[in-house]
């Protein structure tokens, strides 16, 4: 998995586990808060409607029935001393009484902005059949109570009808009043409207309301005979103050915030922990790596973890042990380079500079004979074959580097390595080495430079009988390889069953002098020249050898698209 893949797997995960815990606590701890407000809520609701029921309904109407009007001043008043002198009044803000109506006409607090109780169709029906309804009030820690007063002015009264037969009931239950009972009640002095009452029970309980004054009229019937009572009615808005719910919220907010900040925390050491684990640790190690590299100090053997970094460490540590051991084998290639071209130029030098002691030794005598003369020549003979062996040794230094230049031509391998192992006929069978052969005739011509080709294969051939100092044999085969539809190398393989190459060794045979047959003389540039001409040829040499069980080379060649048969 890609670094960046598993840091954002890993810490996507554990951001969503701890967020997801963190809502799951939290939803718990503000689910039981609600409860407990509920229930508390639930607790302190009965407690204040029963304040408002039994302490301020009772204080209102007993004062409205009592001077039998509503007197707002003196209503103030009473509320006013009933917040000083009660006990259970403490947390009451305030209260609204209004008339008939919800447009307030009272309050313990004068000067306030409210003018109307707000109420709604669904509260007032909640009133009439509950008794009462209660609201928080928004952006303040207060609840509002509203409950329904009616003050009694005048006690019942009955209004005798004639004849006793009339039959009221069921106009008063269609909503009008009779002419004869509003008489009877009211007088001429009372302004009734049209449809005024509002049955409260069918047939024995009505409600009338005198629109000009707010008077209430309650009538009933008990047997035969009518009854009526006046009376005020209005509501009573109490508002009571709830320091709970803000205590509640001020410590909610305080555990949220508590909480945020553990998770923010837990969110930093996570973060923090899995970057120094995934990637400081890491990177400190491929530090630790470098350092030591520059100290000369390094090692393969430490362990490293699977992930991009820890492959990119040991990568990092193969590749700088790569380089100092190629850098090591480099130097001491360059060591036996220098040791071959030394060996290579001493000998003739010091053949010349014999040959130049004996010339000076011959020429300083008195008398030069002919004899001398024509030994002489014989000397410059052999210091000019030993400056053209110089000529040769430095070309083939000079050219290790260089590009070959190819003279190509088509030549059939078949009779290039026949050639080139009847020059080793007598040499094989002076070193009791049998040559087994094993041609494909079918090879076609492949494009090559002759003579470089015959050198190559000289010098294997070469190498494989020096490698069998007690005789053996030699495996020439060639054959024909398919390496796709489209490609086909023509290959040569030269396998002996000499003494065999060490596996160590075997990356270094084809470097300039390098060479173990320093006892024979031997300076390291066959394979050299080899595998530089191979490649100039566009092909490809390979190796395989085992010590005591000889050694295989196989040489591969291309052919163009012309040359497949």
């Amino acid at each position: 998995m890609r670094l960046q893949w598993k840091y954002s797997l890993v810490i996507n995960f554990c951001v969503i586990a701890i967020l997801v815990a963190f809502y799951f606590f939290d939803s718990i701890r503000v689910r039981n808060e609600m409860n407990a407000l509920h229930a508390l809520g639930a607790e302190r609701g009965a407690e204040l409607r029963e304040i408002a029921e039994n302490t301020i309904l009772d204080a209102v109407e007993r004062e409205i029935e009592t001077v039998r009007v509503f007197d707002a001043q003196r209503l103030d008043q009473v509320l006013n001393e009933l917040k000083r002198e009660h006990p259970d009044m403490q947390n009451v803000l305030n209260i609204h009484v209004s008339l008939n109506d919800t447009r307030i006409r009272s309050s313990l607090l004068a000067g306030g902005d409210v003018v109307d109780i707000n109420l709604d169709a669904a509260d007032l029906e909640q009133i009439e059949t509950k008794g009462a309804t209660v609201h928080a009030i928004e952006g303040q820690n207060a609840t509002a109570i509203v409950i329904k007063y009616i003050a009694v002015l005048t006690g019942p009264k009955p209004i005798v009808l004639e004849p006793r037969d009339f039959a009221y009931e069921p106009i008063l239950d269609a909503g009008t009043l009779p002419y004869e009972v509003w008489l009877k009640a009211f007088g001429e002095d009372v302004y009734v409207p049209d449809d005024p009452v509002t049955t409260q029970e069918k047939g024995k309980h009505w409600r009338m309301t005198d629109q000009e004054k707010g008077d209430l009229y309650e009538l009933w019937k008990q047997g035969e005979t009518l009854w009526i009572q006046k009376a005020l009615t209005g509501y009573i808005q109490v508002l009571f103050d709830v320091p709970y719910i803000d205590k509640s919220i001020r410590s909610s907010l305080l555990m949220h915030a508590i909480l945020i900040v553990i998770v923010g925390a837990l969110l930093v050491i996570l973060i923090d922990l899995t970057t120094n684990h995934l990637i400081m640790k890491p990177l400190e190690r491929m530090t630790r790596i470098i350092q030591s590299a520059e100290d000369g100090d390094l090692s393969l053997q430490e362990t490293y973890s699977s992930d991009e970094i820890g492959r990119a460490t040991y990568n990092l540590a193969r590749m700088l042990w790569q380089l100092r051991d190629s850098h090591s084998k480099r130097i001491t290639a360059l060591g036996q380079f220098a040791a071959g071209v030394a060996h290579e130029i001493r000998n003739p030098l010091n053949s010349i500079g014999m040959t130049a002691q004996h010339l000076k030794s011959v020429f300083s005598q008195q008398k030069v004979s002919q004899d001398d003369i024509e030994e002489a020549k014989e000397l410059l003979e052999i210091v000019d074959q030993k400056i053209t062996e110089l000529k040769q040794t430095s070309e083939q230094f000079l050219t290790l580097n260089r590009p070959r230049r190819l003279n190509v031509e088509p030549v059939n391998l078949n009779t290039l390595v026949e050639q080139v192992l009847s020059e080793f006929a007598l040499i094989a069978e002076e070193a009791k080495v049998q040559v087994i052969k094993n041609y494909d005739e079918n090879l076609p011509d492949v494009q090559m430079d002759a003579a470089l080709m015959r050198q190559t294969l000289f010098n294997f051939v070469q190498n494989s009988i020096q490698a069998m100092p007690k005789g053996g044999s030699i495996y020439m085969t060639t054959f024909l390889e398919q390496i796709d539809p489209n490609t086909r190398d023509v290959v040569i393989e030269i396998r002996d069953t000499g003494i065999g190459i060490p596996e160590e060794i075997q990356e270094q045979i084809y470097d300039a002098y390098f060479t173990t047959k320093d006892a024979t003389g031997g300076i390291g540039l066959g394979l050299a020249v080899s595998h530089q001409i191979i490649t100039a040829h566009s092909g490809k040499i390979e190796v395989r050898s085992k010590m005591g069980m000889g050694t295989a080379f196989k040489i591969s060649l291309p052919l163009d698209a012309d040359e497949l048969p």
